[in-house]
């Protein structure tokens, strides 16, 4: 009696679409052959490199992904590339040339398998086999956006950009107002809240959050988002409080005015994110932006002065503009918007090049 339902299963997870991708040919049709003599039917090659994909598209009966990394190394860009296009509900793992443990235990920490491809190949299907059972989980991507002024736009920056995220990944996203904000969160999504988290479109949700500190994301409550986005003013918050949200958080976002101020909590988020890389070996990005939300002044710090200060680069400026044609036709600016450029920036892709065309209509561009 127990062979039917075991065969029952069996059909049922070999019917699932699994997605092999390798930009060498002949690893890409090695691993599909080997997925087809383990009985998986429904099997798609795609021949791109992990860096190199923007939006992976996978079918609502997608089971497994296979990703060749060839001879790469740079872990912490890995698995940011992985965490972004691959849904976590997917079982998901990596193949490569190196047969380093060091590296498959960096992985394995991120809820990845890692296999040789010269020596592990058995291994590899026996995990994807077993994957319908059991299944690594994966984190989320913990986004924290903090506002180190009050009044500099910290909230309007952060809802775009989990929309942005959410419309370029299409992957569940979860964008948290934290509790020292603005709390105007039924203004943003356009109703009252009614429940823990409120949906805003197919891939975006949003939810209040009252504790200072990141939520813990491994809570089953966010376990079908991608990415969770947290705006959060930090400009009263005690060095505790920082810790913990730094330490919750795959990317943070200091968000500053040209207030010496702003500068002193900027410096002060710095310094911990580069005592938790040194204790913990975690990967930790921690992008700078500079918002001019009101018309600059003489008295006020030039960007030469507040890099200075900070001892390293503004990576996003946000410039002060003007309502009128500009704003009103975007086509005509020069420069791309800036926070187009942070999510790019927080999604670890490279700007496209500008079209040479576009170009002519701004003329020729300026120093800054």
């Amino acid at each position: 009696m127990l062979l039917f339902p075991q065969k029952e299963e069996k059909a049922a997870f070999t019917e699932k679409t699994f997605y092999v991708l390798s930009a060498r040919a002949d690893v890409n049709e090695r691993l599909c052959q080997m997925l087809h003599l383990a009985g998986f039917n429904q099997i798609e090659s795609r021949h791109q490199r992990i860096g190199q994909i923007g939006n992976l598209e996978l079918s609502p009966h997608a089971y497994g992904v296979i990703i060749d990394i060839e001879n790469l190394e740079q872990t912490d860009d890995i698995i940011t590339a992985v965490q972004a296009i691959v849904p976590r509900n997917v079982w998901c793992c990596l193949v490569g040339d190196s047969d380093s443990i060091v590296l498959a235990q960096i992985f394995s920490r991120h809820g990845l398998f890692y296999f040789y491809l010269s020596a592990q190949s058995e291994d590899l299907i026996q995990a994807a086999m077993n994957g319908v059972v059991k299944k690594t989980q994966r984190k989320a991507i913990a986004i924290s956006v903090l506002g180190c002024k009050g009044g500099n736009g910290n909230t309007a920056i952060s809802w775009d950009l989990a929309n942005r995220i959410s419309q370029l990944r299409k992957m569940p996203t979860l964008f948290i107002q934290g509790g020292a904000g603005s709390q105007d969160l039924d203004l943003l999504i356009g109703c009252k809240l009614v429940q823990e988290i409120n949906p805003v479109n197919k891939n975006l949700d949003a939810m209040s959050w009252k504790e200072e500190s990141f939520p813990e994301v491994e809570r089953e409550l966010f376990d079908k988002y991608n990415f969770l986005i947290m705006e959060e003013s930090i400009v009263s918050a005690d060095k505790e409080v920082l810790r913990q949200i730094a330490e919750k958080s795959s990317c943070l976002i200091a968000l500053m005015d040209r207030s010496m101020a702003s500068i002193r909590i900027v410096r002060h988020i710095m310094e911990i994110v580069d005592a938790i890389k040194r204790s913990q070996r975690a990967p930790k990005r921690l992008i700078l932006c500079l918002n001019d939300s009101r018309p600059v002044t003489m008295d006020m710090l030039s960007l030469e002065d507040i890099q200075s200060l900070l001892g390293r680069p503004i990576d996003i400026y946000f410039p002060y503009r003007k309502k009128g044609l500009l704003s009103a036709l975007p086509f005509l600016q020069r420069e791309r918007p800036p926070i187009e450029s942070l999510t790019l920036k927080v999604l670890g892709e490279s700007e496209p090049v500008k079209n040479p065309l576009l170009r002519q209509f701004g003329g020729r561009k300026g120093k800054r």
